[in-house]
């Protein structure tokens, strides 16, 4: 932590405003001390100071942070009561900052403002939990040590390149995917067929909209097949290679070989093109959402996309994959899809095939 005595800066400030004949306008060499200015100028390099915050299990810790603020966690700990034949004892582990979204804070919040809380468990969907999910453990004690910055403003930008002298954004694309599946609890003889319209978000993420745009005109999603379905959460498809969730690549050249940066393509076969990330466009994975399948590592995805059925939210998903558009019309089919039968790696039982997939006509 670097500070700087007050003091010791009025000394430095004063020294040099009293030998200074240019700063006025009139050129006197009159200036004053503005001790306002000089408040503010010590306010401003001074680090904030730390905050220790400490709570038992009846009071869960939280904070709101503005646009301007973010959070810095030095440390977060719980004291945990564990009861085992009849005996009490206590454990100290490393508690977990989140915020609303399903961020997550290891010393830095990842973004500007938002409201974090002190998380006990986060389970495999980044859900925050302050009760203990099991009866031998009780939350004691809790203990926060953070700090929060404050910046003068907050900026934002935005890519205007789309927009026309009007102001006239430009129009989204509309594409019809149909798609043949059996419904839970039937067989083959009531294979069914739905009608799915997706408005692509061309001007949030324009990679990913130009290379899925690409393998329709080409014709590789026809016959491919949703090869993954998690009722409650999606259903993925789009390895026209292989149809294993192996396979799949982007439709055009973007400067990636699998997830690495590249000058060009030469040196990197098609089958290993990948997509840029554009995660962080503010669309979210809200029921509908169309969304690029990857792997762990940034900037992984090719051909597999997964479409948010209606009853499901997958906000920890947010920032991390690319959603590219949004079911306008057939969601309830969608929904019906992800509840169909599945085995193991959660393939359906019966397949579940795009049948085509088209572009409407503007």
């Amino acid at each position: 932590m670097r500070i700087i005595a007050p003091m010791m800066i009025l000394i430095m400030m004063a020294s040099t405003l009293a030998g200074c004949t240019g700063g006025d306008p009139d050129g006197g060499g009159n200036d004053e001390i503005d001790m306002e200015t000089i408040q503010e100028f010590i306010d401003e390099i001074q680090e904030p100071e730390w905050i220790n915050d400490r709570g038992d299990g009846q009071n869960q810790w939280s904070i709101s942070l503005s646009d301007n603020q973010w959070l810095e966690i030095q440390i977060a700990q719980i004291i945990l009561q564990y009861h085992s034949d009849g005996e009490n004892y206590y454990l100290t582990v490393g508690a977990v900052i989140a915020s609303d979204e399903g961020y997550l804070v290891s010393e830095y919040s990842p973004r500007y403002g938002g409201n974090y809380s002190l998380c006990l468990d986060i389970t495999s969907d980044l859900s925050c939990h302050y009760t203990p999910t099991d009866s031998d453990r009780t939350l004691h004690e809790w203990s926060i040590i953070y700090r929060i910055h404050n910046v003068s403003q907050t900026n934002y930008f935005f890519d205007q390149t789309n927009v026309t002298q009007d102001n006239t954004n430009v129009r989204n694309v509309n594409i019809t995917m149909e798609i043949s599946y059996v419904p839970n609890g039937m067989d083959e003889e009531n294979r069914t067929n739905a009608t799915v319209i997706i408005e692509l978000y061309s001007e949030d993420a324009p990679n990913h909209v130009d290379s899925f745009l690409t393998h329709i005109e080409n014709g590789n999603y026809n016959s491919a097949i949703f090869h993954r379905i998690i009722n409650n959460f999606m259903i993925q498809g789009g390895d026209f290679e292989s149809g294993t969730g192996t396979g799949g690549y982007a439709g055009n050249w973007y400067g990636y070989c699998d997830g690495t940066a590249a000058s060009s393509s030469d040196s990197c076969e098609m089958n290993r093109w990948t997509l840029p990330d554009e995660a962080n466009n503010g669309l979210t994975h809200t029921p509908g959402a169309l969304s690029m399948a990857k792997t762990s590592s940034p900037n992984t995805g090719g051909s597999q996309f997964f479409i948010v059925p209606s009853d499901s939210s997958p906000s920890h998903l947010n920032g991390v994959h690319t959603v590219f558009g949004y079911v306008t019309s057939g969601l309830d089919s969608i929904t019906e899809i992800s509840e169909v039968a599945t085995g193991g790696n959660d393939r359906p039982i019966y397949e579940v095939t795009i049948t085509n997939i088209s572009i409407n006509e503007l």
